[in-house]
């Protein structure tokens, strides 16, 4: 597995990234989503789009930034590599490294917070979720793994499923 596929394999998986980014909260949310993935398979795709206000890209800056260019999108590409922010899940928990700004990691053991957390994997309407629910997704945002656009929100995070070569480096 590689981190930085060839051009082909960068083609195949540019052109399923085209989306609606930014025409609404859900497209916008969807679309981080397949960034997360992406990543989370080892694939760094290319894509060029311009970033929607809405977007913060520090709180994607995990992921890989656009090719376009912008002062936000020049801000992400310096500051984006392989580990600044993934999870790993284990039985009953998940454990977050998250090095976007200070370096932090957490242990989700909470059912409610490591359902959420799972749940919002795919872009989750906050009006679908119960009370518990809802706690549970507020404590996931005030620690800055949800992205929150709208009533919508998605886990940030992508799943370190295979260690990286070094792996000193993350």
């Amino acid at each position: 597995m590689t981190l930085t596929p060839d051009k082909a394999d960068r083609a195949d998986h540019a052109d399923d990234l085209v989306g609606a980014l930014g025409e609404r909260p859900e497209d916008t949310l969807s679309f981080v989503r397949r960034l997360r993935d992406h990543l989370a398979e080892g694939v760094v795709p290319a894509w060029s789009h311009e970033l929607p206000a809405s977007l913060n890209w520090e709180m994607v800056c995990h992921l890989p930034p656009p090719s376009g260019t912008g002062d936000d999108a020049d801000r992400w590409r310096r500051r984006f590599r392989i580990g600044l922010c993934y999870y790993r899940q284990g039985p009953g928990f998940i454990q977050v490294k998250d090095l976007r700004e200070e370096p932090v990691t957490l242990l989700l053991d909470d059912p409610s917070v490591v359902d959420v957390f799972v749940r919002c994997l795919e872009p989750t309407s906050l009006r679908l979720l119960s009370a518990d629910e809802a706690a549970a997704a507020e404590a996931l945002l005030n620690e800055r793994l949800l992205l929150r656009l709208g009533d919508f929100v998605v886990t940030l995070p992508y799943r370190m499923k295979r260690w990286p070569i070094p792996a000193y480096a993350v």
